[in-house]
Parts: structure tokens; C-alpha cells; sequence
């Protein structure tokens, strides 16, 4: 299953169960394994908090009502703590209300045991799929934003120009620049972004707006603004 999934090269995903009864630990690695992923269990929040770090990758599956903390309070303390890695959760008492707070809290998901095998196969694909995605975009993200942060201020307001569709007759007129001005800044354009035309550049800075506005919602964009200015 794992191969059948393409994921990049360098991504080594790991599935992370955290329940108390080792028994169902036992179960869910063994299903995990069965998918050629490696499982790791622990048998709380506080074990598995200790032992890993925000760098973890793949998922995280955890039985709702944990001695000690429960699920919903270590995923608040994995967000304080920067983990970006998606987290099922179990739970024989499934409600309304239990939901909706796990899922506020950034739960991928919530399902009630027991279980189908399928249906806890099925989540931790997509659990896998979207965290593979998630750091590629972020990855992708950071790259771009150092590309831009390579322009001048001169070449950032002739980009603006550009990207509205005016030609370089007209941007010289309206910024008082000579045309061969306007011809270099447009070339550095070009090159600092790794581009071959306009029509290349306006693709791009939609797809950094796509991404940006796809991981706005976990603080995502700003935090990598912040790994640009350390």
C-alpha cells in the first residue's frame, strides 16, 4: 500500500498510536504494518509527547479518553508545540459535542469503536496523504518566498505592473523610469523567480496565493515569514 501511494522519496512517514489498553495498540500497529508503514505506541499523551518532537511525520492515532491528559488536550499541547502532523482520534463515547471540539481543535478526524478495519485504513491513508502534501506545500512555500525576498523594492513595484498587464511602454510612464529600466528590472524578474515570461510569472504567484490561502488557516504563512527573518 505504501508504494501504491507515490509519496516523495525523502518523505519517511511514521503512524504514532497512543492508547492506554495495549491490547488495541498491539491490533492497530499490526494493521498499520500490514500497510508496509512503521507504527510506534505509547501509552499516553505524556509519553508520546516526551518522546517526539514537532520534525514527526505521517500520523497520529489516539484513543479520546487517555489516563492523565486525553487526546483533545495533547493535540492543544502539540499545536502550542508546533507538531503540523494530523491526528485520529478513537473513542467508544462518540457525541455531538465531542466532535465538534475535536474537530475545532484540528482533528482529522473522529471514530467511534469499534471500528471497521477499512474504515481506520482508510483515514490514515488520507491522514498520510494530506501530511505529505501539507509539508511539500510548505516546503514549496518557503522556496518561493526566498526567491522573493530577493527583489528590490524597484523590481517588486514593476512586478505589481507587470502582473495587472501592462506593458513596459506604460510602467515606464507611470513610475518616471527610462525604458531600458523597466527591461532590466522586468529580466532580474524573470530570473530571481526562475521564470521564462510573464505569462510563467502571473502562474506562479498564483499558485504561492492557492498555497497561502490553503494553509492560512494553521498559521502556516506566518510562521514561515518568521523562518525567512531569523
Amino acid at each position: 500500500m505504501k508504494h501504491q501511494l507515490d509519496l516523495p522519496t525523502d518523505y519517511e512517514p511514521r503512524v504514532f498510536v497512543v492508547d492506554d489498553d495495549e491490547s488495541v495498540s498491539a491490533s492497530i500497529a499490526e494493521l498499520i504494518g500490514s500497510m508496509g508503514f512503521r507504527a510506534t505506541t505509547y501509552t499516553s499523551a505524556e509519553e508520546f509527547l516526551s518522546d517526539t518532537d514537532n520534525r514527526i511525520c505521517g500520523c497520529v492515532i489516539a484513543d479520546l479518553r487517555l489516563m492523565g491528559c486525553n487526546a483533545i488536550e495533547m493535540l492543544r499541547k502539540m499545536k502550542a508545540a508546533g507538531y503540523e502532523i494530523p491526528l485520529i482520534i478513537l473513542s467508544a463515547f462518540v457525541d455531538v459535542t465531542t466532535t465538534v471540539s475535536a474537530m475545532s481543535e484540528g482533528a482529522l478526524t473522529v471514530l467511534e469503536k469499534p471500528y471497521a478495519e477499512q474504515e481506520l485504513w482508510d483515514q490514515v491513508i488520507a491522514a498520510i496523504l494530506q501530511d505529505s502534501e501539507q509539508r511539500f506545500a510548505r516546503r514549496w512555500l518557503l522556496e518561493y518566498h526566498e526567491k522573493e525576498q530577493r527583489l528590490t523594492e524597484g523590481e517588486t513595484e514593476v512586478m505589481r505592473m507587470l502582473l495587472k498587464g501592462l506593458s513596459n511602454k506604460t510602467i515606464s510612464h507611470q513610475l518616471d523610469l527610462s525604458a531600458r529600466t523597466v527591461v532590466m528590472r522586468r529580466k532580474a524578474i524573470l530570473n530571481k523567480l526562475e521564470v521564462d515570461n510573464v505569462i510563467d510569472l502571473a502562474k506562479l504567484i498564483t499558485k504561492a496565493q492557492i498555497i497561502e490561502q490553503h494553509l492560512t488557516t494553521d498559521n502556516v504563512v506566518s510562521e514561515i515569514k518568521c523562518q525567512l527573518q531569523e
